[in-house]
């Protein structure tokens, strides 16, 4: 809700500063992805993962969780990635602000070979139609890992003994 106020009236900024306030910080390095806040701490919440552990990076533009009390339903711009995790993929989000497309991260540009900025660019002009676009919704997939390559086994070829055809009734006479 105040990120929806702050952005209604102060415009986009930059990404916030980090701060152990409470706030969320954001951060691709050589060693993978960091997202961390104090209540993500305090739960005990994963808050790291590597390189080899991101399947997917994109774009997300769609209606908010919970309606803002003074302007209704919204709609957010979040980036997000995706991890394997025990129990399979998961999705983790984070403001849009945290991330510009003309300076996206170094770290994260080498380990996302074949990144798709044009197709991040299509949801970013979805959001920029304003927080009351619901048509523009979507999710835009910059960067997927390729999925592995099968595991061709060999088929030995298995010599069995002829079988016996079965009698027709002429035979059978």
């Amino acid at each position: 809700m105040w990120r929806l106020f702050k952005q209604l009236f102060g415009g986009r900024t930059s990404p916030p500063e980090p701060e152990d306030d409470g706030r969320e910080i954001v951060r691709f390095d050589d060693e993978g992805f960091h997202r961390s806040s104090k209540f993500g701490r305090s739960m005990g919440w994963r808050q790291d993962w590597s390189w080899s552990e991101i399947t997917a990076f994109g774009f997300s533009f769609s209606p908010a969780i919970y309606p803002d009390p003074w302007f209704g339903d919204y709609m957010e711009d979040e980036w997000f990635i995706t991890v394997q995790n025990e129990t399979g993929p998961e999705n983790i989000f984070f403001d849009a602000a945290w991330l510009d497309i003309d300076r996206l991260p170094p770290a994260l540009v080498r380990n996302m070979p074949g990144l798709d900025i044009a197709n991040l660019q299509q949801g970013l002009r979805a959001a920029a139609g304003g927080f009351h676009n619901y048509e523009g919704e979507g999710r835009w997939l910059g960067w997927s890992k390729p999925a592995p390559k099968p595991v061709r086994r060999s088929r030995a070829k298995v010599k069995t003994a002829p079988t016996a055809k079965p009698k027709t009734r002429k035979q059978a006479r």
